[in-house]
């Protein structure tokens, strides 16, 4: 099997309460490398562009103001088959939904706090990790 990158991205119930660590103690355990991190505050433009696939869903303006609340930390990991396994590891949208022991089981407080959010694709992927991170930044990767 090969290598895929994806992106995780802490979102800022997950910073603020003090769980990033153990979330990132959660993936690498499962596996993955970190390739990029870094810890940033999305503008409301970024988040909408981001979001943008949710735009015409009744919670995207939610959606939004809950990204720009605070800090995000978006991540570049690497794994073999990267995006179903990550799917798999941080559980249901629903933390009420969620499998015992993924992350957002243990970790999330409501389907709209639900600390992380993954690629649900191997395309959008590569497509969310080139929005954080420059071509410079993960030269390593595609290299």
């Amino acid at each position: 099997m090969a290598k895929q990158i994806t992106l995780g991205m802490l979102k800022p119930d997950a910073i603020q309460s003090g769980k990033a660590g153990l979330i990132i103690a959660h993936l690498q355990k499962e596996g993955f490398t970190i390739r990029a991190a870094r810890l940033t505050r999305l503008s409301k433009a970024q988040a909408g562009k981001f979001y943008e696939v949710h735009k015409d869903r009744p919670f995207y303006a939610d959606l939004c103001g809950f990204m720009t609340s605070g800090p995000v930390l978006p991540m570049a990991l690497e794994r073999d088959d990267a995006v179903a396994h990550f799917r798999k590891v941080i559980g249901a949208t629903d933390p009420a939904e969620a499998a015992e022991g993924t992350i957002r089981k243990l970790y999330a407080q409501s389907k709209g706090m639900n600390a992380i959010h993954g690629s649900d694709s191997v395309e959008n992927g590569l497509r969310e990790v080139a929005f954080f991170f420059t071509e410079s930044e993960l030269a390593d990767l595609w290299g």
